[in-house]
């Protein structure tokens, strides 16, 4: 994910780990720190949802591109200027 944000960013990006031993001494006074700790285990152990309502419900699962996804993300967000990104044939895609 990082390599693909840094693409989508147009250039290197510094990388530094989190510092998850400041979520355990802020997290009495900072409620959202208190949150994340609950939520950490989510960050080391993968996570798959079934998705057969969804297909049901549209027909065919939608794909996007990661780095039309992350581009476009990252823009959103007000992380950098819109961009054109290059749209893959369907072909490409499958």
């Amino acid at each position: 994910m990082i390599a693909q944000i840094s693409r989508a960013a147009g250039g290197d990006l510094k990388v530094r780990s989190f510092l998850r031993w400041l979520l355990a001494i802020a997290s009495p006074f900072v409620p959202f720190f208190n949150e994340l700790r609950e939520m950490r285990y989510l960050w080391r152990e993968g996570l798959e949802m079934r998705n057969d309502r969804l297909i049901k419900l549209l027909g065919e699962e939608p794909h996007t591109p990661i780095d039309q996804a992350v581009s476009t993300t990252l823009a959103s967000l007000g992380c950098r200027p819109p961009k054109p990104v290059p749209q893959l044939s369907a072909a490409a895609v499958a």
